[in-house]
């Protein structure tokens, strides 16, 4: 190894410095202070064990000039920026231990600002800290820190206009124009923990400045990639796509506005930045990890075309980052052309809206369920509902009074074909599927905004296939409306307005679901969006209202059903549960005896149920009679049970 001379910093009391030097075994040639160190009296046979602050290395760098005297880092209170910049290790013995087990002192890459060198990083705005945290060997500790960041993830942000001018592979200038909110840049991946994390192929001396720019489109995707970073932490290749990265041998960094950044912690304000590699390599010492790292060729760019750009970039910066990502009129310029062109009312449409509709009644006389939902394939409803979802979100008239003028014809067609089928149908029986149809509640309701939300979705996403999707708008859609043309048929009120109040639930749900769907995506801003979601919601509000009354019926129902069903009580045991009326409780049910049943047994057995349900009732009866003690001993089994028993048989 070369003459070792150990540097000390020259505000260390002497007590301090013979602890350091009787820490350092073996003992250098020679110690002397960064004050009395003269740069002429070594040369390139010489190495400098360094133990001092980053201000103070600076200026030992640029006092020795071009001379070859060879650096070796020891750590320093206030040398943090240096040992995290070269890897240094944190422990003064072993960095001490591993200068003395040394065979040679590379040249060095550094990174210079503004002809300015930097040890560690250049921060530009926010720090990629708020999404990533150097790892701990504590589990409990590691969540604390991530449940940290992500709750530093909810609060308003601005971000900035930067132009950045960059070399590619091929040494071509290439310019960026984007709005971000901080960007991140190195000389050497492996030294910031951040780029150790997300950048996998890099070395040593590649020859490069690597970039990271953080420019999210909605603080939706930062909280998304909070909360998958909080529960599974990212490590290696797993750049989000909000995030990107550049390496180039120079980069240039403009703004209109002053640029606020961060020199290995030393804050400054510049319009340009100009960051390149210093022109002559300094000989230094790094640590293990760093020296040990192979020279390979990694990327240049990782998402460097998805950064915000043009009318994106430009609304972005025109206030706070929203809350989700809006599209821009490029992006969806293809969508906007298909929902136009299937708001229009076209004669195949009216043909599969007339075949499907015929199929759903035929079905619905027939009580067939399979044959209820595949004539939804034919539907066409899909298309014009999502048409009028995207025009009630942009507040587009146009679109709008297309949308309702198709589907009011749609709705014509299937009322005049299901009243002429009802009319020659020679059945008026109200079986399972038709009552399905008219007694709507708020499960009807769900699976409403289900649909559009499946509708909205596929339309926004080329791969996925919208027939499908079609298929569950159809389903909430078609089928209510061959019943209320049933009803028409029939001149029954009570069929057509409970298909029509069911059609109209599934229609608003739809339609308010899908828009939302379509605002997530960020098809529109909220601020354009805001009165036609409220005027959906105050339909579905007062939809709703009816629905909420049916649904609480229907749990009541529930409960008396779940009360006495499989009930045992002194005349026997209660089967085929039914409620046929509420006010007053009206219920069918049939009794499992054991014995023949008197008069007097009838009207015990009411008073029996009287004191299950604790209010009087009206009571339809229907007599069973068991025989043998299996019969007999059968009675309602309870959920544990239950499995017990499949288990055991």
């Amino acid at each position: 190894m070369k003459k070792i001379t150990f540097v000390f910093d020259p505000e260390t009391e002497q007590k301090k410095l013979d602890e350091l030097l009787e820490r350092l075994d073996p003992k250098p040639d020679n110690h002397v202070s960064l004050s009395e160190l003269k740069g002429s009296n070594y040369s390139e046979n010489d190495c400098l064990a360094c133990s001092l602050s980053d201000k103070q290395l600076k200026e030992l760098i640029e006092s020795l000039g071009k001379t070859k005297v060879k650096l070796a880092l020891l750590p320093h209170p206030d040398g943090i920026e240096n040992r995290k910049g070269f890897c240094i290790n944190s422990d003064f013995e072993d960095a001490w231990q591993e200068i003395q087990e040394a065979k040679e002192i590379p040249d060095l890459e550094t990174m210079q600002v503004n002809e300015q060198i930097v040890f560690n990083s250049l921060v530009v705005g926010t720090s990629m800290s708020i999404l990533y945290s150097n790892s701990t060997s504590s589990f409990f500790a590691g969540i604390k820190k991530r449940f940290s960041q992500l709750v530093n993830l909810f609060r308003r942000v601005i971000l900035k206009p930067y132009t950045i001018t960059y070399l590619d592979k091929n040494e071509e200038e290439k310019t960026v124009e984007t709005a971000a909110m901080g960007i991140l840049a190195v000389a050497h991946c492996e030294s910031n923990f951040i780029f150790r994390r997300v950048i996998e192929e890099s070395g040593l001396n590649d020859g490069r400045i690597h970039i990271l720019i953080l420019a999210p489109k909605s603080l939706f995707a930062l909280i998304q990639f909070g909360l998958q970073n909080l529960f599974f932490p990212t490590h290696g290749s797993t750049l989000p796509s909000f995030v990107g990265y550049i390496s180039s041998s120079e980069v240039k960094i403009n703004s209109k506005q002053k640029i606020h950044f961060a020199l290995d912690g030393q804050e400054g304000e510049e319009k340009e930045l100009i960051i390149k590699l210093t022109e002559d390599p300094i000989s230094i010492l790094p640590g293990k990890i760093l020296l040990e790292q192979e020279k390979k060729e990694g990327p240049a760019e990782i998402n460097a075309k998805s950064l915000p750009t043009g009318k994106l970039k430009e609304e972005l910066l025109h206030g706070y980052l929203p809350w989700v990502r809006h599209a821009t009129a490029e992006e969806f310029k293809e969508l906007f052309s298909l929902l136009r062109q299937n708001a229009q009312t076209s004669s195949s449409y009216l043909v599969l809206m007339a075949l499907s509709t015929m199929i759903a009644t035929f079905g619905l006389f027939g009580n067939s369920a399979p044959v209820v939902i595949g004539a939804m394939i034919l539907a066409p409803l899909m298309g014009p509902i999502i048409s009028l979802a995207m025009g009630a979100l942009r507040q587009d008239g146009l679109l709008i009074k297309n949308s309702m003028i198709t589907i009011f014809w749609g709705v014509v067609i299937g009322l005049f074909f299901s009243i002429l089928i009802s009319l020659i149908t020679p059945l008026e029986v109200l079986n399972d599927q038709i009552l399905a149809r008219i007694r709507p509640n708020l499960l009807d309701l769900g699976i409403a905004i289900a649909s559009g939300v499946a509708g909205a979705y596929a339309y926004s996403k080329e791969e996925i296939n919208k027939t499908l999707a079609g298929v569950a708008i159809s389903v909430a859609l078609v089928p209510p409306l061959a019943v209320a043309g049933i009803g028409i048929g029939w001149l029954d009120p009570g069929v057509f307005g409970g298909a029509m109040l069911l059609l109209g639930t599934n229609l608003a749900g739809i339609v308010m679901s899908a828009s939302l769907t379509f605002l997530i995506l960020g098809f529109s801003p909220f601020r354009l969006a805001k009165r036609g979601l409220m005027i959906s919601l105050g339909i579905l509000l007062a939809i709703a209202l009816p629905l909420g009354l049916s649904f609480t019926k229907m749990v009541n129902e529930n409960s008396i059903i779940q009360e006495l069903a499989g009930k045992e009580i002194p005349h026997g045991i209660l089967r085929e549960v039914k409620v046929i009326q509420l006010n007053p409780l009206r219920l069918s049910v049939t009794i499992l005896a054991d014995k023949v049943l008197t008069a007097d047994d009838f009207d015990e057995i009411k008073s029996e149920i009287e004191e299950e349900v604790d209010q009087p009732i009206e009571l339809e009866m229907t007599l069973g009679i068991s025989i043998g003690e299996s019969a007999k001993n059968v009675k309602k089994e309870g959920f544990f049970e239950g499995i017990w028993k499949s288990f055991t048989q």
